[in-house]
């Protein structure tokens, strides 16, 4: 008999009193029996360990009621989630213990009822680690069985166990590690973002965890918004937490799983790092539970027979087909849909994941277009705005109080998004990996600047549902009334993910990056804390701005267009403008960059001039063919005096003309 029981959620506690979801870091281990399947009663034992300095462990352990066979019970140590404690795991320990075996569990140092300050899921907690195993293995008299060790978490949980056996000196069996990739604490801040979910984890109160003094800064730091809190966060986060320089020094096996939609931790963490273990491992990235990912009915029954076998074969001398399967084991997100969630599709690979796709560019064109040609730009390019419409006075820490919603919040922060789209699919079309943008920008804010981009499936009935994510700020901006043209190029949070034939991509540019499907988790935050610094990041639409998707069914650059149906019609604009239209340039006054909007209802030839107060033009900004369609277009008064000027715009028979203002 198996067991495959799931933790009831636990409450948490914030500092700031802000909403976390119930179980923000809870971890559901699975239990394995017996191969005999002859449960045992147990016996509860709770007792201490006294650390190297001086701070006391609070642990617990399960003993069968029967006499241990020679060389002492099959031993599990299970170690929680940040935030929770020994009582998170006792019953999950009973339960494998009635199965024959000897499981332990403890608080970790600051949290639960164990004394010290926790230096959040450092090599402080995983030295604390080797002791608290190194004490067991002296329990011979209880029943332990000192060969036969294995240790198993999840985020906490898992990082500990294997930095530990990284460091050297974890003398145990086998080690399951889930959903802690060895960068983790880099994860929480790529791309110069912070994920909400690191905010919430600083932020317990002392009855749940209690806190060093540099972690104990590190929300001050983030609240402060500013250069010198974001330079301090970089540095001491991941400092001694990450591990990926020591991952090759790990001899233990290993049982690797990772969640493509981990709300914590990016799984490119291990696509990137993983040929760095070099012990006996088996590997499996998609439905994981833990840390607001989807779950799986099938993926689960595949999870317990998988978990079975390293069991069997690393406490109880089974042969089983653990190292011989393909040794990276993955799932698909899929159409259909259930209870409103992807599905899933299994699948596997002998090689690296990350080498079996191979880049599909599509380049953001004008028009809201997504394409595998880059946009047929002019002299000058074709822009797009993705404004930061907030109130001066608005803080992070009011945003984060106010939860993102309500009035406040919408009178202060305006939500704005920009969408493109490629034309249908020709086939199915699996993107496996980490996609990748590289982005040409002018930002017009002050020191930050942020871009957040969701991937989407369209399906032809119009339905669009998320895919994945990329996000990233510029914490070097540096805009002083003179913005420099910029270009970077930065990688998102991986995915498998199965678009079926005649589904659109989408591209959703937007200030904040939130979803309708992670409000289970997220209810109405994002997944990455927000730029609170007005301004107007201007997307220039040429050949260096596109997105890299990690396509296994495509064909790549070489072929990419077969891709998509025909491209010559390429998206049947159903948003297309019904009048000719002039916008206000913005900002105004500006200098010496603006961005002037237009509309074109049908196709004409559009002028676009710039005019001086004594009528004398300046600058032909437009002189070309357009079809219908929005457009931005960026003028650069640089070489200008500072004074009124004026824009016409004429296609066909419209015309209009409008006045900005230039202040240098």
């Amino acid at each position: 008999m198996l067991l495959f029981l799931f933790s009831n959620p636990i409450n948490l506690f914030s500092q700031q009193t802000i909403y976390k979801p119930a179980n923000l870091d809870t971890w559901n281990p699975q239990l394995v029996g017996n191969p005999s399947d002859n449960p045992y009663t147990a016996t509860r034992t709770d007792f201490t360990i006294t650390l190297r300095d001086g701070v006391i462990i609070d642990c617990l352990k399960w003993i069968p009621n029967a006499p241990a066979p020679v060389g002492g019970w099959p031993t599990v140590i299970m170690v929680h989630g940040y935030g929770d404690h020994k009582e998170t795991l006792s019953e999950f320990c009973r339960a494998q213990a009635e199965y024959g075996y000897y499981t332990m569990t403890f608080s970790v140092r600051g949290q639960g009822n164990s004394g010290g300050l926790s230096n959040l899921i450092s090599r402080t907690e995983a030295e604390d680690f080797k002791e608290i195993v190194n004490f067991v293995r002296t329990d011979v008299a209880g029943g332990v069985g000192v060969d036969k060790i294995l240790v198993m978490g999840g985020s906490q949980g898992g990082a500990l166990p294997l930095m530990a056996a990284s460091m050297g000196g974890l003398n145990v069996k086998a080690i399951i590690n889930s959903v802690a990739p060895p960068n983790f604490a880099s994860s929480w801040i790529e791309n110069g973002c912070v994920k909400m979910t690191l905010l919430w984890t600083i932020e317990y109160t002392p009855d749940t965890a209690r806190y060093n003094g540099t972690v104990n800064r590190m929300s001050d730091w983030i609240y402060n918004d500013n250069k010198a809190g974001w330079d301090s966060l970089s540095y001491w986060l991941p400092k001694d937490r990450d591990f990926t320089n020591i991952l090759q020094n790990n001899t233990v096996p290993v049982l690797i799983e990772a969640a493509w939609q981990d709300k914590f931790f990016n799984a490119d963490g291990w696509l990137q790092n993983i040929h760095l273990v070099n012990s006996p491992m088996s590997s499996y990235i998609g439905a994981v539970r833990g840390h607001g990912s989807q779950v799986s009915a099938t993926e689960d029954i595949w999870h317990m027979d998988w978990f079975n076998n390293f069991f069997f074969q690393n406490l109880w001398g089974m042969q089983t087909n653990v190292f011989t399967m393909a040794k990276y084991q993955y799932a698909s997100t899929i159409a259909p849909f259930d209870a409103g969630n992807w599905t899933f599709s299994h699948d596997s690979s002998a090689t690296l994941i990350k080498t079996k796709s191979t880049n599909t560019r599509l380049y953001f064109n004008d028009n809201h277009k997504l394409k595998t040609t880059a946009n047929n730009n002019c002299w000058l390019p074709d822009v797009e705005l993705l404004k930061n419409d907030v109130n001066s006075n608005y803080t992070l820490q009011q945003a984060v109080n106010d939860e993102f919603t309500g009035s406040n919040f919408n009178n202060k922060f305006k939500v704005h998004k920009v969408n493109f789209e490629t034309a249908p699919l020709a086939a199915n079309t699996e993107m496996t990996g980490t996609p990748t943008i590289k982005m040409d920008y002018i930002a017009i804010s002050k020191p930050f600047a942020q871009f957040n981009f969701q991937v989407y499936e369209v399906f032809p009935n119009g339905q669009a549902k998320f895919v994945t994510r990329l996000n990233y700020m510029d914490r070097n901006n540096n805009y002083n009334f003179l913005p420099n043209r910029k270009q970077a190029t930065f990688s998102g949070q991986s995915h498998s993910h199965i678009f079926s034939a005649g589904s659109r991509i989408k591209i959703v540019a937007t200030n904040l990056d939130r979803v309708v499907e992670d409000s289970a988790f997220f209810r109405n935050n994002p997944f990455v804390l927000p730029s609170m610094d007005k301004g107007v990041n201007i997307m220039l639409l040429t050949n260096n701005f596109y997105i890299d998707l990690p396509i296994i069914s495509g064909t790549g650059d070489n072929g990419s267009a077969s891709l998509f149906e025909e491209e010559s019609g390429q998206l049947v604009n159903n948003n297309a403008p019904t009048k000719f239209e002039l916008s206000q340039n913005y900002p105004n006054p500006f200098n010496p960059n603006t961005v002037i909007s237009y509309s074109i209802a049908k196709t004409e030839k559009v002028e676009l001039r710039v005019y001086d107060l004594l009528g004398r033009e300046v600058q032909t900004l437009v002189n070309d063919v357009k079809n219908p369609g929005s457009y931005n277009v960026v003028f650069n008064a640089v070489n200008l005096s500072s004074g009124v000027y004026f824009y016409r715009l004429t296609a066909g028979s419209f015309t209009e003309i409008k006045k900005m203002t230039l202040v240098k």
